[in-house]
């Protein structure tokens, strides 16, 4: 029977043979990563007239040619990785031809039979490599690829590829649909990966705000709030009752960047709404736009009872020039006490002090002189009436 003692000689014995073996493995990975630099340095060395000669010659029209002579596979994987970087480096003609490049090298091909190993993520690496190339090749296997992936972060590597190699809208139509069955909120995502395409996507966002799938018409307001496009009005109008409160907010916000559309009964019905978020939108929207007609109700919106649309509507006010200035300060002088007249009276303070800055511009005085009346009035007024 073994004692106490001679147990634990056999644990360090065991306990210090795996520790050498793991010193041995980080030794031999050193060696690895050594040598492999070695190599790339090597390579890079023997090439770098080649590279040269990529970056000199991007901007003509002939197709760029492939390096002299042979080249193995593996001085192929680091070529691919300087191709990388150029390509990340540079657009338009230049990207296009490096990819052409990528082609004639056979680096295409290479990660394209990547791309049905039967390793995850060596399929994954392959749909990123494959992206980066913006092989059109590519977009069927990309897509099969992302339809049996799990809700996990290569799901985004693979849809980002396809955004890169897509041909037309339907292929981001198809991968934006791919990414929409897992049901997470992640829109603002969805758009910033169509944004890496090539292909005119503001019809594809058009055509999404006429899907019966709400994160399909999100999708396409969020992408349509950054891709000007003209004729949404029957769109938005209609998105605008729509059941779903986010997307009713984000159909207004959309709207509210064109002040074609904030007509004065629009306006009004946006001001009456149930949601803050709309009322708050429009009021801000105002003042941005510079549309001075709409005063009279943003004078009456700075008592709304949510803080924000009294906030936007006393800022936009003070964007109205003098005649927004103006309603200011009757506020102040038609109400003594509450929020609101506490909100207009910083409002008011925050302009006159911002006037006072900029006295050596001749307009600019004129502006604070007549702002200075106009409170001073105001608070004669007020004094006189309590």
């Amino acid at each position: 029977m073994q004692t106490p003692l001679a147990t634990a000689y056999v644990f360090l014995y065991v306990l210090s043979g795996v520790t050498v073996l793991g010193l041995l493995v980080l030794f031999g990975l050193k060696l690895r990563n050594i040598a492999a630099e070695k190599r790339t340095k090597l390579c890079l060395e023997k090439y770098q007239d080649y590279f040269v000669y990529l970056q000199a010659h991007g901007e003509e029209e002939e197709r760029l040619r492939t390096p002299y002579g042979e080249v193995s596979m593996q001085e192929k994987k680091i070529i691919q990785k300087k191709l990388f970087e150029l390509m990340e480096r540079f657009t338009g003609v230049h990207r296009r031809k490096l990819a052409w490049l990528c082609e004639d090298l056979g680096l295409v091909d290479l990660d394209l039979k990547r791309l049905g190993c039967s390793w995850k993520w060596t399929r994954v690496d392959a749909a990123y490599n494959l992206g980066v190339m913006r092989s059109q090749r590519a977009v069927p296997g990309l897509l099969q690829l992302l339809e049996k992936l799990d809700y996990d972060p290569s799901l985004f590597i693979v849809a980002r590829a396809v955004a890169k190699c897509a041909r037309n809208g339907n292929d981001l139509g198809e991968m934006v649909r791919q990414l929409v069955k897992h049901r997470k909120n992640f829109h603002p995502l969805i758009v910033d990966i169509i944004s890496e395409s090539e292909v005119e996507t503001g019809p594809l966002y058009v055509a999404f705000l006429q899907e019966a799938d709400t994160d399909l018409v999100e999708i396409g307001l969020i992408g349509l709030s950054v891709n000007n496009q003209s004729n949404l009005e029957p769109y938005l109008h209609k998105l605008v009752h729509a059941k779903e409160k986010e997307v009713r907010i984000k159909a207004v916000k959309l709207m509210c960047k064109d002040s074609r559309l904030l007509t004065d009964k629009r306006v009004r019905e946006f001001f009456a709404h149930q949601d803050w978020e709309i009322r708050a939108a429009v009021a801000k929207a105002i003042g941005t736009l510079g549309l001075a007609v709409h005063i009279p109700l943003l004078k009456k919106a700075v008592v709304d009872s949510h803080w924000w649309v009294c906030h936007h509507s006393a800022r936009s006010l003070a964007q109205l020039n003098i005649e927004g200035f103006q309603a200011l300060c009757e506020i102040l002088q038609e109400g003594r006490f509450g929020n609101h007249v506490q909100l207009a009276h910083q409002v008011v303070q925050e302009e006159l002090a911002k006037g006072k800055q900029k006295l050596d511009d001749q307009e600019k005085q004129l502006q604070y002189n007549q702002k200075l009346h106009l409170y001073q009035s105001s608070r004669r007024k007020t004094i006189s009436t309590a």
